[in-house]
């Protein structure tokens, strides 16, 4: 019963998570939902039970560094698939820094799930409740960046923390599951469901608003420095 409990959880966050993104993501001038992107997650969520729920896609002995070679790879693969589709890296890149940092608020809702599942012994105690704190933590911290950058209220310093935080939690996260973890749990745990799907979205979803940082501070200096030499001429 307990099985069948925790995995409806998982795929019911991972539907909450795509039904969130395709909200933010239509949060623009033609007000659109993105329903071809919606249906592609949602066919990558199908793909990804398929393979965990009949344990088809890692052999159960497999090696911690092997496993998070995998995790890098997949998250190297998502990143090829979101930026080699010029109509997907158009969108991606016009995002503004309030929906990159919106769309780290659903892990809100996947740190209260880790918590849950730590509290019913479905995972390690203290990696559950850890996790579940840095999730929620990281979820809120996007959200208040977001905030703060929608006011004007010293909003870059904000978006630079949560990234930071919420990078370094993601990659702690999935080293820990694969170096520590993975003979408790095994590699088809409901945990995965996490790790393939949102983890690799919001790891880009960083790195793009990252890079959109540290672009508007360099134009921002060109700009000071045009200025300054025009007033000494």
């Amino acid at each position: 019963m307990f099985s069948n409990f925790f995995v409806s959880s998982a795929i019911s966050l991972d539907v909450l998570m795509i039904v969130y993104t395709m909200w933010v993501l239509s949060l623009n001038k033609s007000g659109k939902m993105p329903w071809s992107i919606g249906a592609a997650m949602f066919a990558w969520l199908f793909g990804l039970h398929f393979f965990i729920s009949n344990q088809l896609v890692f052999p159960r002995n497999i090696s911690g560094i092997s496993f998070l070679m995998i995790i890098f790879a997949a998250v190297g693969l998502v990143g090829a698939m979101l930026f080699s589709i010029p109509a997907i890296r158009k969108r991606l890149l016009e995002l503004t820094q309030e929906q990159l940092m919106l769309m780290q608020g659903i892990r809100v809702f996947f740190g209260a799930g880790f918590l849950m599942q730590a509290a019913l012994a479905h995972m390690p105690l203290n990696f559950g409740l850890i996790d579940g704190f840095t999730h929620v933590t990281a979820g809120f911290l996007g959200l208040v960046a977001a905030f703060t950058v929608s006011k004007g209220l010293y909003g870059k310093s904000r978006v630079l923390f949560a990234n930071i935080f919420g990078l370094a939690d993601i990659l702690i996260v999935a080293s820990s599951i694969a170096l520590v973890l993975l003979p408790d749990m095994g590699p088809h745990h409901t945990m995965m469901y996490a790790v393939f799907l949102p983890a690799p979205l919001w790891l880009w979803f960083h790195v793009i608003s990252l890079w959109k940082l540290y672009s508007s501070s360099a134009n921002a200096s060109v700009a000071i420095n045009v200025k300054s030499v025009n007033a000494v001429i």
